[in-house]
């Protein structure tokens, strides 16, 4: 079935590949966006959406959106109305395509990206619109989870440009099942007791943990430890420069790892993000560190709940010394969407206006996501909906996330290597220098 999927998302992104171009050609311009556009069609108003995404289109933030879309399609009859999507889901091909896009001044009327170092430019050059000021004419700012408005937040500013449809919590998830088999009694609670049950599992003969090197999964691994004892404050000024990726911190971290990937199931390096998921949903592996988006492929279909052979438990501790405790780890509203600045004509404010108020029951009711937008009620919702809920809501200290963080020139060398490190083909300081190095070329 996923395979079907992925072929008819293909599919789809094909046939909409060359009507997305064929209006991204003057997109700069934004002049077929107003009702004066329309000419003597009869039709009382115009609006264009291409959206270049970097997500699967029959994911839920985006069956949610397509739902949307068709129905206010429907309820306008007399709107000269279009919503198209291009999905191109590998993380490396997306950004390249972003990048070509906003250097001809062609990128489409939506697209993704995080608070990056990429994006903050894309702000400076007055491309994108001030999505904070549209929340306040729309009155809408209240109806989000305060986290998914902080994680899309430019970098030191309290500056929102960027749109999310997620409200998400991170979690190792792990399998009942296979703990009892090993033996393991009690899930770990510091990173050296993971450790342990890594060991444990892997003796038993069952692979302890699915990960991907491709993209962000294996990172956010890296992170945990200068988390606990720095806060985000390790990250921060090794992007920077201001301080040395080998810190003690940094090189304590980086050995932890690589002694850590020998639990990662062979050929982590070359998984891709389904692929991580199937091996766990498929009992194949232990453990699965991931975000709530993947609910979904984990929960029971007769009870809408989490499957009872599955459990799962948040970001471990280090040592005593600790500078963020159980209510700080990772949570985050995923990549966001931006809108280009000269097509923010009333009729998109309409139509952003009818997403945000249908867009939470869509998610949360038919598509079991956990929307950025605060659901119109939570009765009635399974025991993982209402725990995470409430989880979203009390963290404290968010872990902010490597690949987002970083200078986006620096963030191939961050991934190679790290795989490089967990693969034993680089030492903990290489792994340090090879970052100082890309960091220090890449300062503006």
């Amino acid at each position: 079935m996923k395979n079907t999927k992925k072929l008819l998302a293909s599919a789809l992104c094909v046939a909409l590949c060359a009507t997305m171009f064929a209006g991204c050609g003057d997109s700069g311009k934004g002049g077929d966006n107003s009702a004066a556009a329309n000419g003597g069609d009869g039709k009382s108003g115009s609006l264009t959406i291409n959206y270049l995404s970097s997500r699967n289109t029959d994911e839920a933030v985006m069956t949610t959106l397509q739902d949307i879309a068709d129905n206010y399609a429907k309820e306008n009859p007399d709107m000269d109305f279009s919503y198209e999507v291009e999905s191109i889901t590998d993380r490396t091909s997306y950004l390249q395509k972003l990048k070509i896009l906003a250097s001809s001044n062609e990128l489409p009327e939506w697209f993704e990206s995080d608070p990056d170092t990429f994006f903050v430019d894309l702000v400076n050059n007055d491309t994108v619109y001030n999505i904070e000021d549209l929340y306040n004419e729309l009155g809408v700012g209240d109806k989000f989870f305060n986290i998914c408005k902080e994680y899309v937040k430019l970098p030191g500013t309290d500056k929102i440009y960027l749109m999310s449809w997620q409200a998400n919590a991170e979690y190792f998830f792990y399998n009942k099942d296979l703990f009892e088999q090993a033996g393991i009694a009690e899930t770990p609670k510091t990173m050296d007791e993971l450790m342990d049950v890594c060991k444990t599992l892997k003796d038993a003969g069952i692979t302890p943990i699915s990960t991907t090197s491709s993209d962000w999964p294996v990172l956010r691994y890296f992170a945990m430890i200068p988390f606990r004892q720095t806060g985000n404050s390790y990250l921060e000024e090794a992007c920077a420069g201001t301080a040395s990726w080998g810190t003690d911190v940094g090189i304590e971290n980086a050995a932890y790892m690589q002694e850590l990937a020998q639990y990662f199931q062979t050929g982590f390096s070359s998984t891709d993000y389904d692929t991580m998921v199937d091996l766990f949903v498929g009992n194949k592996a232990a453990m699965l560190y991931n975000g709530t988006w993947v609910l979904a492929d984990l929960l029971d279909e007769s009870t809408g709940d989490l499957r009872s052979d599955l459990g799962y438990f948040t970001m471990l501790t280090y040592k005593d010394n600790d500078t963020t405790g159980a209510s700080d780890y990772f949570a985050n509203c995923g990549i966001g969407t931006a809108v280009r600045k000269d097509v923010m004509t009333q009729e998109m404010k309409d139509y952003l206006a009818y997403v945000f108020e249908n867009y939470s029951d869509i998610a949360l009711n038919d598509y079991n996501l956990l929307p950025s937008i605060k659901p119109s009620s939570t009765d009635g919702l399974p025991e993982i909906y209402q725990t995470i809920l409430n989880d979203v809501t009390n963290v404290n200290t968010y872990a902010k996330c490597w690949d987002v963080v970083i200078d986006s020139a620096s963030l191939e060398t961050l991934n190679k290597s790290t795989t490089e490190l967990c693969l034993g083909e680089m030492t903990p300081q290489e792994w340090a220098d090879s970052l100082d190095k890309a960091v220090e070329a890449n300062k503006k």
